[in-house]
């Protein structure tokens, strides 16, 4: 299977990972998609991964409510990790995916999704369990110690899986590249006059947790090798 193939396959995951992320603990879990502003239920042209939000220029076809950007972003985001993570690591990163679209949302990690995610990567990466509660105590010392207001509890179950899936090198570089990239956005945010956010703000973690493992991965970070 080319890149180009794993692509196309992975925004259409991507696609049905934001529904369940979207949709988790809540009541109408099942049904088809419908506009949220209008309740118009959706046809499977505008359904299409990608094109559909640009045909649609990001508004319903009804009622011309806005379309969040980030159904475009997280069905690019899953195809281009179909395209470059290991196949025997997609079911974590799908895990992944949508605890980080729960945690967008809610601001909270659901248990579920991260036990499993857990569970797994100690499957494929059950040599790195000292890695895996490294990363893990690292996380928990700062919920413990500011009383959660700096770091949810969910946060540091999420560095568990990533710790065992990764391992040491690529675990830190992983850690690293999530406090980084929560930083500059975090600045991005507070400098724009569109959102109000300030240093109080509580921001979601999950996704800089995910996306740093994704760019250490498949970047190849590794300070165990000096060249």
């Amino acid at each position: 299977m080319t890149p180009v193939i794993l692509f196309v396959f992975g925004t259409v995951v991507g696609s049905f990972l934001n529904v369940v992320g979207l949709r988790w603990n809540a009541k109408d879990f099942g049904g088809r998609s419908k506009c949220p502003k209008c309740g118009k239920t959706l046809k499977w042209y505008e359904l299409i991964p990608v094109f559909s939000f640009l045909f649609l220029r990001g508004k319903c076809s009804k009622c011309s409510g806005k379309i969040s950007w980030l159904y475009p972003i997280v069905e690019i985001w899953t195809g281009l990790i179909f395209a470059t993570v290991p196949l025997i690591f997609l079911p974590v990163f799908c895990l992944y995916i949508v605890i980080t679209i729960y945690d967008l949302h809610h601001k909270i990690i659901p248990d579920p999704l991260v036990y499993i995610a857990i569970t797994l990567s100690l499957i494929y990466g059950y040599e790195n369990w000292f890695v895996g509660l490294l990363l893990f105590s690292f996380f928990a010392s700062i919920w413990f110690l500011s009383r959660g207001r700096a770091m949810g509890f969910g946060d540091a179950k999420l560095a568990l899986s990533i710790g065992l899936l990764l391992g040491l090198s690529q675990g830190i570089y992983a850690l690293i590249l999530s406090f980084w990239l929560g930083a500059l956005i975090g600045i991005i945010l507070m400098q724009s006059k569109k959102i109000n956010i300030t240093m109080k703000s509580e921001i979601p973690f999950a996704p800089f947790l995910v996306l740093g493992a994704w760019l250490s991965l498949i970047f190849h970070f590794n300070f165990l090798y000096v060249v």
